[in-house]
């Protein structure tokens, strides 16, 4: 059966008669936001204690100001010095529960690109096999999937990630001075997610706290920054919802459209401090100079929003950030260049993929391993009216 294209023309009308009703109810909100941003200008600390006292008893995700900052500040883009910008990003194949042999591919691609005098730009990949040892429930709490599903393979990409630049970084700094740019959260996801097997959680928040403490001991000539294009968080808005009395129901639902109307093109925020019971419960993990702070920066139509940890928050250590992630979306059509130049190393593609299971099933097989299967997979390979 296909797409009954006249049933969802015929509703079509009505339907974006509706969004637009919202989004004119919309700007009601946002005009009520902006008038309490102005509020919290007036009295960063006051309203801090305010935002703090509402938190005490809800599980919502809230942002204070950091250091008592204005977070209506606006700070253009400073000029763009010499520097070396560092990513990595990963790519994985999934266990599959019909192979032989139950493993996963993390493939890492990592750039280094110098602007400047300094050492060579580096742009290629690392692949691992894994597990090495395979993760069990026995011993764990109960809670987790075993096997397959408990060896956390978003996790260790996401970790893999963290330790190839926070090296790489480190070892660039005494060159002249390095901004390392992540894709996405500052914290790896799923470090505290029950569905990866306790063990695999522990040696990982391990190996995530030693590439932290690498970066933080690299000093102030480096520059660190989580970077999520088109984020859709909600901290700051949530925030400002409860420093005004009677707010409108059609309220923001993230902070980028607050900031879309609040900055010009290529200044970024104030810096505000993430409060949430999940970050709470990550940053416990970890020592306190890793807490998660955040601004946000318009490039273009969009408002991406940056985490640093605080011990990368000096003057210096932000204007270098900010400079440089300006800089990288000039180059790439509004994206980091050299995140886009990362994922595509460590892209893998769906023929990479296929060889990848039959080189597996032929290695198999000279072992005397067999490879299962079922009727859902023989169905769909012989598709049939």
């Amino acid at each position: 059966m296909t797409l009954r294209m006249d049933q969802v023309a015929a509703q079509l009308p009505s339907f974006i008669a509706r969004y637009r009703e919202q989004l004119e109810a919309m700007e009601h909100g946002l005009r009520a936001a902006r008038s309490a941003l102005d509020r919290w200008d007036a009295d960063p600390a006051g309203c801090n204690g305010e935002i703090e006292r509402v938190m005490a008893s809800s599980q919502q995700p809230y942002a204070t100001t950091y250091r008592d900052e204005p977070p209506g500040k606006r700070f253009d883009p400073p000029p763009f010095e010499p520097v070396t910008v560092v990513a990595a990003d990963g790519s994985s194949i999934e266990p599959d529960r019909f192979a032989a042999v139950q493993c996963f591919v993390v493939n890492t691609g990592y750039v280094v690109l110098v602007y400047g005098e300094g050492g060579e730009s580096v742009v290629d990949a690392r692949a691992a096999l894994g597990p090495e040892i395979a993760a069990g429930g026995g011993d764990d709490d109960g809670a987790e999937e075993t096997a397959a599903r408990g060896w956390g393979v978003n996790l260790r990409r996401d970790v893999k990630e963290l330790e190839v630049g926070a090296n790489l970084a480190s070892a660039r700094c005494a060159e002249m001075p390095v901004v390392l740019l992540m894709d996405g959260t500052l914290f790896p996801w799923d470090l505290d997610s029950r569905q990866v097997a306790r063990t695999t959680r522990d040696e990982l928040k391990e190996r995530t706290q030693d590439a932290l403490d690498l970066l933080c001991a690299s000093g102030p000539a480096l520059s660190v920054g989580a970077y999520v294009s088109g984020s859709r968080s909600s901290d700051v808005v949530t925030s400002l919802r409860a420093l005004t009395d009677n707010a409108p129901t059609a309220w923001p639902m993230a902070d980028g459209q607050i900031f879309a109307t609040h900055l010009e093109e290529g200044q970024r925020s104030a810096l505000f401090r993430a409060r949430s019971e999940r970050v709470q419960l990550v940053e416990n993990l970890f020592s306190p100079e890793h807490q998660v702070c955040f601004f946000y920066v318009r490039i273009g139509d969009d408002v991406a929003r940056v985490e640093v940890p605080h011990w990368a928050t000096s003057p210096a250590q932000l204007e270098r950030l900010h400079a440089t992630i300006v800089d990288q979306c000039r180059r790439c059509d509004g994206y980091p260049r050299v995140l886009q130049e990362a994922h595509e190393q460590a892209v893998i593609s769906a023929g990479d993929r296929a060889q990848f299971s039959r080189l597996l099933e032929v290695e198999a097989a000279r072992h005397g391993l067999r490879t299962l299967s079922n009727s859902k997979q023989m169905s769909k390979r012989r598709r049939g009216l």
